[in-house]
């Protein structure tokens, strides 16, 4: 699989898009939660409402109730009086209604006023003739006279008119016509119906109410006021309704986000997924390649030897020379697959003893000074005296000095060169040995700085596609390094080259032994001091 594979980039476009379905299910899933959110706190807005509501609907019909009755009974007791026929003045027992202000009665003949009135007479009497000319009439026979009711209104004042027939079918019916005081039918009739802490209000039916959530208008004579919710009534249901709002809202922006991260998760998986197949893809095709390069060499040069076609001892150093290079490296690709293998599988350990590093850079060194000529490089080694013994394992430090190495002559074009340093160092306050490994060959690109130490990973840079490779070597490096207690450190630019540095602590042993002496010495400076 390669770059201009058109596969691959179907496939990369076919995740992009399906990213963005899935981006777009997300924001359509969060409009939902949105909308239904909303509509949850309408509904909530009505159930909190709902009650109060319903207990206004009860006092307006009860309202209604205690204003029909008491009416019915103030009017009773005024036609009972103008049936008496009695000149005397009328004196409205205890329990008539103290909100009916005036009392007109007509007899048939007279228009009389039996109970104070606030209102005009003279204005009741076109009324009166109205009701009159009407001719209502009742069946007779009833038990008890019939009253029907009328509701009018002379200019502002609301009036109530009563025609009412007595059992004597030749006797005119008597109407009877009252005022209402509004202030007193308000105060002693509906207000005492309103629970104190109900969040209920009296208000006045005008078109310039303001808005409410509902509004329960009153009925017949008291069709000017309105029973609705109070203002600190309406604001404490805001707030809890604005509470739970705001839950239910954070709620759905915490399943977004959640969504959301879990795709991103989801897709960088995926994608993970994929570039790792890919890699192990490529590391099959560029490791067939890598092993079947060497084996195809050792097998050609040693069939050309045992022909014996070969007669030149010059000519078959060289065939022996090409035979070890290749079995070289096609040892140490297997090697690194294994170690690799051992290190994904949890299995590669290594053995840590006190060890010479300078010795160890050296026989690495030397193994290749051979391929190194070979190469055309220019090489040099430069080791310091004095190093401290460092808790290594040897064939570690070697293999990573091989793949660097092995780096180094793949990826050096014009200028071949390779320096190798050994010298000792501080870091963090710990002494060790730092080994520097440069080169001036092509260089490392930025972007993939932070992909080197990646199992499997090979730069998109055609230069090093061209030289093939696993993509694990400086996997291996960073690994032993790290295990080693270590620290890696690369350096590059393009077309200049890149160096890396290894730093290994000292062995603690010595650490411990040189603190020892730092102590006898101290020590002994304080004696002679004393003396």
């Amino acid at each position: 699989m390669r770059l201009n594979d058109p596969h691959r980039w179907s496939r990369r476009l076919t995740w992009r898009i399906a990213g963005l379905w899935m981006v777009a299910l997300a924001l359509g899933l969060a409009v939902v939660g949105i909308v239904l959110a909303l509509e949850q706190t309408r509904s909530l807005t009505f159930r909190l409402m709902a009650p109060a509501e319903a207990q206004a609907v009860r006092i307006a019909n009860a309202a209604l109730e205690q204003f029909n009755d008491q009416l019915s009974d103030g009017l009773r007791m005024a036609v009972d009086h103008v049936r008496e026929g009695s000149d005397r003045p009328w004196e409205p027992p205890g329990e008539f209604p103290t909100w009916l202000d005036g009392l007109f009665t007509w007899n048939g003949r007279n228009l009389s006023l039996i109970a104070t009135s606030s209102g005009d007479m003279m204005e009741l009497i076109p009324l009166v003739e109205e009701r009159l000319a009407a001719r209502w009439q009742r069946a007779s026979g009833d038990a008890e006279p019939g009253i029907e009711l009328f509701y009018d209104s002379i200019g502002t004042s609301p009036v109530v008119t009563a025609c009412v027939e007595t059992t004597d079918p030749t006797a005119q019916p008597i109407l009877v016509a009252a005022h209402l005081n509004l202030d007193l039918l308000r105060s002693d009739l509906v207000e005492p119906l309103l629970p104190a802490a109900s969040g209920l209000e009296l208000v006045g039916a005008s078109p310039g109410t303001p808005y409410k959530p509902w509004s329960q208008r009153l009925v017949s004579a008291m069709r000017f006021w309105a029973i609705e919710p109070t203002e600190s009534f309406i604001r404490e249901q805001y707030k809890a309704v604005l509470g739970q709002t705001l839950v239910y809202l954070g709620l759905t922006v915490l399943a977004l986000a959640t969504l959301l991260i879990a795709m991103w998760v989801l897709v960088r998986v995926v994608r993970r997924d994929m570039a790792l197949a890919e890699m192990k893809a490529n590391f099959v095709a560029d490791v067939s390649h890598e092993l079947k390069t060497p084996l195809s060499l050792i097998r050609l040069f040693g069939e050309t030897l045992q022909s014996g076609r070969v007669t030149s001892q010059q000519k078959r150093q060289e065939y022996y020379e090409i035979i070890t290079r290749e079995s070289t490296r096609l040892a140490n690709l297997i090697n690194n697959i294994l170690d690799f293998a051992r290190i994904e599988a949890g299995r590669k350990e290594y053995s840590l003893e006190p060890t010479d590093i300078a010795g160890v850079v050296r026989e690495t060194y030397e193994a290749y000074r051979t391929q190194l000529e070979h190469a055309g490089f220019e090489h040099h080694l430069t080791v310091a005296a004095s190093l401290p013994p460092v808790d290594a394992d040897r064939d570690a430090i070697a293999r990573v000095l091989i793949n660097l190495t092995n780096n180094a002559i793949k990826y050096s074009r014009d200028e071949r060169y390779l320096a190798i340093d050994v010298t000792e160092d501080v870091r963090r306050g710990r002494r060790g040995v730092l080994i520097s490994v440069h080169d001036r060959g092509i260089g490392i690109q930025p972007e993939d700085r932070a992909h080197l130490v990646d199992g499997f990973f090979r730069a998109a840079d055609r230069r090093v596609r061209d030289q093939g490779g696993a993509g694990l070597g400086l996997a291996l490096v960073k690994h032993i390094v790290d295990s080693h207690h270590g620290s890696l450190d690369v350096e590059s630019r393009l077309v200049k080259g890149s160096t890396f540095r290894i730093f290994l602590p000292a062995s603690d042993r010595q650490a411990s032994e040189e603190s020892e002496i730092d102590r006898e010495g101290l020590a002994a400076e304080e004696t002679d001091r004393q003396d």
